[in-house]
């Protein structure tokens, strides 16, 4: 019997075409106003909304809006005003996860955790967690359900608060801060505090901005700064449980997980691939529909080994076929709201519309290839596979500190913005690797700088020269230049993969002469008999084909993140150092740089030498 069925979901909008466009979205009003020292929104009902879907949006139940709105349980009409409570969220226990309203992440509690704990991780007061969670104290429970609100929304509240009632104003044609000022009686400054987005895009005709109404025009708050208090870990270490217990393994783990992989497999391109005869059969590198295939072709090998060991998952593979549309589509589907862990998008104008779907139903993600930064508010739980640009420099000064002596260290580059951000990460690594700064010389290209260079060449030491340019011609000839070189002087050049990898013209020779030396997040030692030689065969016997980067990837990935949801469930994140996963190209090992963000630190450091490639570290 199968434990893992995997189901192809390419036609989304064919699917759900009633679901995904007649329904009408609701925006969340910025009009508020307080009855009796509590707080509403007030929300006028526009075409297609319904009761659940008002109470749905504002993260509310329908009973809450009847309550204060009795003529609302009859019918809604279009235009009518709904009083919306804030503020009615309730911590709860159970195993189906709360409505969540827009500003805010529910928390799940796991094993090993407390209220301190959670506190610290989301930077959110005591005070703060009981006003949205009644009835909340610090005696919480494994699977209790918490509200946190998120730092972009308590900022907001802290400054909405100042005021007694808010409304909504259309900017009109000759609108601009001065006449605002004269008619609402405040200043440029707490209009933009009360409204950020007009920071960027100044005042607009027809805009729609949060203004105040005062009543009482002798009691008008003043323009003040607003901060978060910031939570102090000593609040953990003199509260903290145990936290092995958080980590302990799951033994014969009988949970069927929920995965998704959204990948660009461009089934819309199907006629593309269909031919009238086998003459007319392209290259498989011409057909996009192609493209990234492999990484899903090795997903489903780890999964089936995954399988094996007692793994049971429910896998849902969506085609996004690069579209944000089908992005967004794919986000409102029932199954993906139910995912525990989430593979993708593959590109990134897609990972942020992810996130905020991910954030809404508390959905691990893992990304691929995003080489961005995200904005922790923002997210539920994300992990980055692929090593920061200042880890890959630190693993390299670590190698020349470690494994090199008698060294001189040049660098070279030709001052744009990229080259001297880089030269400043090389410089920290280098430094945070107790290496000499007396040994290191940086050159400019637009200064002569690769002649220098040469003319001050060691002859009684390592000639070891980082080049942090990005540009084929001038990496070519460095390289041709250097070679000649190497008669007299012994030399070594270092750079990063990511920017000598895609190109194809650098000379084997060259490269092997020099001892090329780079730091990648991908090596693949193909003449280990033990894993690559067996995983080879194995995915030429299923697919025909031997594999390439993307294949070894798709392995990886879901092979690691298969055995720390296997072995420690959902709630894995702070247990990745507690199991040795080993994979074929990179042996993960992730590091939490803030609340929901996580980063692989792994990285391999190779160096070509007589025309091979050796793991150096």
């Amino acid at each position: 019997m199968s434990f893992i069925r995997i189901l192809f979901i390419s036609f989304v909008f064919s699917v759900l075409p009633q679901v995904v466009f007649s329904q009408v979205s609701v925006t969340i009003s910025k009009e508020i106003t307080k009855v009796d020292g509590k707080s509403f929104y007030i929300h006028r009902v526009e075409k297609g909304q319904t009761l659940y879907s008002i109470a749905k949006a504002y993260g509310v139940k329908v009973e809450q809006i009847v309550k204060y709105n009795t003529n609302a349980k009859k019918e809604l009409s279009i235009g009518q005003v709904l009083k919306i409570p804030k503020n009615e969220a309730f911590s709860h226990i159970g195993t189906d996860k709360p409505i969540t309203p827009e500003g805010f992440t529910y928390h799940k509690v796991v094993k090993g955790e407390n209220l301190y704990r959670i506190m610290y991780d989301y930077q959110v007061k005591l005070d703060d967690l009981q006003k949205y969670n009644k009835d909340l104290t610090t005696n919480i429970q494994i699977g209790q359900w918490i509200l946190i609100p998120n730092k972009s929304f308590l900022k907001a509240e802290l400054v909405t608060s100042k005021y007694d009632s808010l409304i909504t104003y259309k900017v009109k044609r000759r609108d601009n801060f001065f006449r605002l000022e004269k008619k609402f009686h405040i200043n440029q400054q707490q209009l933009e505090q009360l409204n950020p987005e007009i920071k960027e895009s100044g005042l607009q005709k027809g805009i729609e901005i949060t203004v105040p109404y005062f009543e009482d025009k002798s009691n008008i708050p003043e323009y003040e700064e607003v901060s978060l208090d910031t939570i102090s870990y000593e609040i953990v270490k003199n509260n903290e449980l145990d936290t092995n217990y958080h980590c302990e393994k799951i033994e014969y783990n009988q949970h069927i997980y929920k995965l998704g992989l959204m990948i660009p497999i461009y089934s819309n391109l199907d006629a593309d691939i269909r031919v009238e005869n086998d003459y007319l059969i392209k290259g498989i590198d011409e057909y996009v529909s192609f493209r990234f295939i492999e990484f899903y072709q090795g997903m489903k090998l780890a999964l089936d080994s995954m399988e094996k060991l007692g793994f049971k998952a429910e896998v849902f593979v969506w085609d996004t076929k690069a579209d944000t549309n089908t992005v967004d589509s794919i986000c409102m589907l029932k199954e993906f709201k139910e995912l525990d862990l989430l593979f993708g998008p593959f590109y990134s104008k897609n990972v942020k519309r992810v996130q905020k779907a991910a954030r809404d139903n508390s959905i691990k993600v893992v990304d691929l290839f995003s080489p961005y930064f995200i904005n922790a508010d923002s997210i539920s739980q994300f992990f980055i596979t692929n090593s920061s640009v200042n880890n890959k420099y630190n693993a390299l000064a670590k190698y020349i500190s470690d494994s090199l002596s008698n060294y001189r260290i040049s660098i070279i580059h030709q001052g744009y913005d990229e080259d001297l951000k880089s030269l400043n990460s090389l410089k920290n690594a280098l430094l945070g690797n107790n290496i000499d700064t007396n040994s290191i010389y940086v050159y400019d290209y637009t200064f002569n700088g690769l002649n220098n260079l040469e003319k001050e060449l060691s002859s009684d030491k390592q000639n070891i020269i980082f080049n942090l340019v990005d540009d084929e011609a001038k990496i070519s000839d460095f390289l041709r230049q250097l070679n000649i070189e190497t008669k007299d002087y012994s030399i070594m050049v270092m750079a990063l993969d990511k920017v000598w990898g895609k190109y194809r013209t650098l000379e084997l020779d060259y490269l092997s002469h020099l001892k090329y030396t780079c730091a990648t997040d991908y090596y693949i030692d193909n003449s280990d008999s033990f894993v690559v030689i067996p995983f080879e065969k194995k995915f030429y016997d299923t697919y025909k084909r031997i594999p390439s980067k993307l294949g070894y990837l798709g392995f990886d990935i879901s092979w690691y993140f298969g055995n720390e949801i296997y072995y420690f469930g959902s709630n894995f994140s702070e247990c990745g150092d507690r199991l040795p996963i080993r994979n074929i190209s990179t042996n993960y090992t992730f590091i939490k740089l803030r609340q929901g963000v996580y980063r692989n630190i792994s990285t391999n450091v190779i160096q070509y030498d007589n025309y091979q490639k050796y793991k150096k570290n």
